[in-house]
């Protein structure tokens, strides 16, 4: 793949480190894991193939060999070649064919598949890009104009027919609920903040990035104090700093960290946490460790529906 327009952040992604967080190493992965399976799925490809995962700002880029490519996320005007397609979509691209993103009209990032996979070697068993540790993808940074991306042996069986896809229910949303569990049990102030949390809207700060997003509001917080002790993370922790801006923890987070973690975000809201984009508006619902795992099952449900798993 030939990089001729980068993007504003476009980086190699899968879904994630895993077993190194004793040793500092954060899981990373693609922050909308069920778009890039999703992407994967409909390119042919098994679920823990590399994508590209693309920002806000999309790339322009020419393959030098025929592919199927799948494009999953955020809305974005795709054009390949002379013909115009809108995300969610699979298309046979042959050699030297431009593949340009164009106008993004909902959701902050897109996944690109390709059959065969982006194939970057692997550091720690995963090709996810962490920029801050100049770790995985390509030399550890987003794409740059110029570079030439590794691709996987083109696989000649056409992907899997779609069972189902509802362009509706796919499309990221500007303005949405998120549910979260109560975390730090037995602590007061953090009841008090979680109650908080789940009483007003919030605004994603520009200030945000893979590793967290500051959530804007001029709501009166409890005091908390800047002294806790460090305690694991988990992606989608919700922090409380003492200036009372809280933090929803995201794929590159530390591993550790010292604010109150009044919360954690239901796994299944994870990727429509991915979609947001600084300005957009959130809001926060209570829901229990049951709804949160019934929640999770009705996801993989519904990308089963869509597009069966590709087995490799």
């Amino acid at each position: 793949m030939r990089i001729q327009r980068a993007g504003l952040l476009t980086t190699v992604q899968d879904l994630g480190r895993r077993g190194y967080q004793a040793l500092g190493v954060p899981p990373c992965g693609a922050m909308d894991s069920w778009s890039a399976r999703l992407a994967n799925r409909l390119a042919g490809n098994p679920d823990r193939f590399a994508v590209l995962e693309i920002t806000i700002v999309g790339p322009r880029f020419a393959i030098d060999r025929e592919a199927w490519i799948a494009v999953a996320g955020a809305d974005f005007e795709v054009r390949i070649g002379a013909a115009t397609h809108r995300v969610p979509f699979v298309s046979h691209v042959l050699p030297g064919t431009e593949v340009a993103f164009g106008e993004r009209t909902c959701g902050a990032r897109a996944y690109l598949a390709v059959d065969g996979g982006i194939a970057t070697p692997p550091v720690l068993g995963s090709a996810s890009t962490h920029v801050l540790a100049r770790m995985g993808g390509v030399d550890g940074r987003a794409l740059t104009a110029g570079d030439r991306v590794p691709l996987g042996a083109h696989r000649t069986v056409p992907p899997p027919q779609l069972l189902s896809l509802d362009l509706a229910a796919l499309t990221p949303r500007s303005e949405t609920t998120l549910h979260v569990v109560p975390g730090m049990a037995g602590d007061d102030i953090a009841a008090e903040a979680f109650e908080t949390l789940c009483r007003e809207p919030f605004t994603l700060s520009a200030r945000s990035d893979r590793m967290g997003y500051r959530l804007s509001n001029s709501v009166r917080w409890p005091a908390v104090s800047a002294s806790q002790l460090s305690s694991p993370t988990a992606t989608g922790a919700i922090q409380l700093p003492p200036d009372g801006t809280p933090i929803l923890l995201m794929a590159d987070r530390q591993t550790t960290g010292g604010y109150l973690q009044i919360g954690v975000l239901q796994r299944a809201d994870r990727p429509s946490a991915g979609q947001l984009a600084p300005g957009d508006r959130v809001s926060f619902a209570a829901t229990t460790l049951q709804a949160a795992a019934a929640a999770r099952v009705a996801l993989e449900t519904r990308l089963n529906t869509i597009a069966a798993e590709v087995r490799a």
